[in-house]
Order: structure tokens, then sequence, then C-alpha cells
């Protein structure tokens, strides 16, 4: 091996090896490197398969237009040098970057496309489409398709390139069990999902965060086996507040962290992790979360139990008193109201492009709370 061909391979390990730390921005700038080296080296194959995982680690950095732009180039390749597989993953990747920003038809066009290429290059790579079917549906609110497509996807896994990884198959399927209230599935999964012991820093991530999905989901529906560790959700919580603290994109793991400490009444372990670092308001979920949390510390000024309203844990509980509330009480009902009409907004926004009502419905029944709780009028209710 010659010494510039030993500089290619070490500049991709070292890539993997950011990737495994979580330092995406610097895989991306190692990959970027290969695949100029390679480019020079005349060594077209390694050249693609170099920005495709530029393209890989520039997503997870938070950078999608950058991340589409590494992804075109394989794309535009494939006909010419690309490993199919290469080529394959650009395409989906593509589509993942897509259900994010695209509207529907959109997405159901790449993944029409990212079909018709498997089919005129005869590879059985069907698995990482329905993984993508699964979170579209998954999206729109359609929890029993999604649950469908990703059962599919995973019981189409193979542990051989291109594919996404077992964990991220895992936790796909422990999201959805648990917007469908599948306490024994989830637990099932969560559990396999440990028995991974990934050493990505990623996916031990998403193994911690399944584990608290199903403390959430026990706790909502007062199953009390196995009995839970009283301990578990905190510690797990602050510790996955740590681990992503380090940069790069937040696929949700702050806040699913802040959710569990919210319901274990940390108020002050909450308040400091939003004062060190600011949850913006700019995107649905935050502003959904930032109701929440409000909605909570509301419900304990009140004396009231926490509900976990993310879960849908049930709310029928006695309503506080219909005098004026106190000065906290007030900030506290109208920041959740204030945060509860920017989600909804943005809710809209996605119901439009994505042609469904379901995201705007959830935010419509925290306000319907609100209402029950004799702090918001109906006329909230409206839609704006």
């Amino acid at each position: 091996m010659s010494a510039d061909r030993r500089s290619f391979e070490r500049l991709r390990d070292h890539a993997r090896q950011a990737r495994e730390t979580g330092d995406y921005t610097q895989a991306a700038r190692l990959e970027r490197q290969a695949a100029e080296l390679a480019g020079a080296l005349g060594l077209a194959g390694e050249r693609t398969r170099a920005l495709l995982w530029e393209g890989y680690s520039l997503r997870q950095a938070g950078e999608d237009d950058l991340a589409l732009a590494a992804l075109l180039q394989v794309v535009g390749e494939r006909a010419a040098t690309a490993d199919p597989a290469d080529a394959f993953g650009a395409l989906t990747a593509i589509v993942h970057i897509g259900l994010e920003r695209k509207p529907l038809r959109f997405c159901r066009a790449l993944l029409d496309q990212a079909r018709r290429y498997l089919s005129e290059i005869r590879r059985p790579w069907t698995a990482p489409l329905d993984y993508l079917e699964g979170e579209l549906a998954l999206r729109r609110g359609e929890f029993a398709a999604a649950w469908d497509w990703h059962s599919r996807a995973w019981a189409g896994w193979r542990d051989e390139y291109p594919r996404l990884t077992a964990a991220t198959h895992l936790w796909a399927l422990c999201r959805t069990a648990f917007r469908r209230r599948h306490l024994v599935e989830l637990e099932r999964l969560s559990n396999a999902l440990v028995e991974l012991r990934p050493n990505a820093m990623l996916e031990r991530q998403l193994v911690e965060r399944a584990r608290l999905l199903s403390w959430r989901a026990r706790r909502a529906t007062g199953a009390s086996l196995p009995a839970p560790d009283p301990t578990m959700p905190v510690e797990t919580a602050l510790a996955l507040l740590a681990s992503a603290a380090g940069g790069g994109r937040d696929f949700g793991t702050r806040r699913e962290a802040l959710r569990a400490l919210a319901l274990m009444g940390c108020w002050d372990a909450v308040d400091n992790s939003l004062a060190r670092h600011e949850l913006k308001p700019d995107s649905f979920d935050n502003s959904l979360l930032l109701g929440d949390l409000a909605l909570n510390q509301t419900r304990a000024t009140l004396g009231l139990p926490i509900l976990d309203d993310d879960y849908g844990e049930d709310t029928n509980v006695a309503s506080p008193s219909p005098d004026r509330p106190n000065p906290e009480t007030r900030s506290k009902l109208e920041q959740a109201e204030s945060h509860y009409r920017s989600a909804l907004a943005l809710a809209e926004t996605k119901d439009e492009r994505l042609e469904t009502q379901a995201i705007g419905a959830t935010v419509r029944n925290r306000l319907r709370q609100l209402e029950t709780m004799i702090l918001v009028p109906a006329s909230s209710l409206k839609k704006s």
C-alpha cells in the first residue's frame, strides 16, 4: 500500500473515531479531506464513499444543506463510478432529510425513486426504505401504519452494507410502541436495545432514551412490574443532558431528559438546564415541551398531580378553584398558553406539509387541558 493510500485510510479511520465520540463536524471535515485525496489519486469509488460519509456526518452535525450537497454528488455519480450501495445510501439519506423539510408528495416521490433504483439494480435492500415509510407515517400521526412499516423493516434487516444500524431500527420501534401505548412491546424492545451494548455515543443515547420511555409508560399506566427504580430516571436524564451538551444535532435527547426530570419534580435541574442552554421555541417540539413544562409547573403550584401530557396520561383530576390565581401561577399559565399558541402555528404548517391534521390536534388537546383547569378561555381553542 502506497503512502498516499495509507494517508487516505488514516483520514477515514479518524473520521470514524470522531463519529463514535459525537464530533460530527470534525468527522465531516476529515471525510472531505479523504474525498479530495481520493480524487487526486484517481480512486473514484473511494472518493464517492468518503463523500457519502461526509453527508452522513454533516446531517448529524445539523448541517442539512451541506449534507444534501455532498449526498447529491454521490447520486449524480452513481451511473459511472459509484458502488450501488453508496448511491442507494445517499438516496435514503436524502429522503430522511426530506422528511423534515419537504411536502408529503415530494417525500413519496423520493421513496418511489429509491425503490425504482433497487428494482433496476436488483438488490434486496428494502429495509431502509421500509424504515423511512415508518418514519413518514409516524410524523403524520399514523401510529398503526408506522408500527407495521417499522416491524417490516426490522424483520428484513440484514447485518451487511448498506444498512441502518440495529439500534436505529429498535429505537424506531420503541418510539412507535410508546405512541401506541403498548407497554409490553416497549419493554421487550427496550431490553433488546440495551442488549446491543453499542459503542457509538449516539446509539448509547438511544439505549438510555428507550429506558426513559419505558419508565414513563410504566409511570403513566401505574404498571408495577418490573418495579421502577426511583433513582433511574433522574440519573439517566442528567447523564443524557450532559452527553447532549457536547454539540452536534440534538435529535430529541435533551427534550426527553427534561420531560423525565419534570415528571420527577426536579424543577431546579430543569431550570438550571434551561438557564445554561436555552431551548429556543423555534421548532414545534421545543414549543410543545416548553408549554408542557409550564403546565406541569402550574399543576405543581396548585397542588395537582404532575402528568405526562406527551404520553396522554389520564387528566381526570380535580380542577383548581376558579378564584384568581396568585402571580406565580398566573405567570406559568400565561407561559404555557404562549408556548402552546406558538406550537399550534408551527403544527399547522407541518400539518399542511404532511397532509394531516394530527399535529395540530395534539396542541389543541393541550389547550383544552388549560381550559379544563379554568385558566384559559374557550376562544383559545379556535383554529388560528
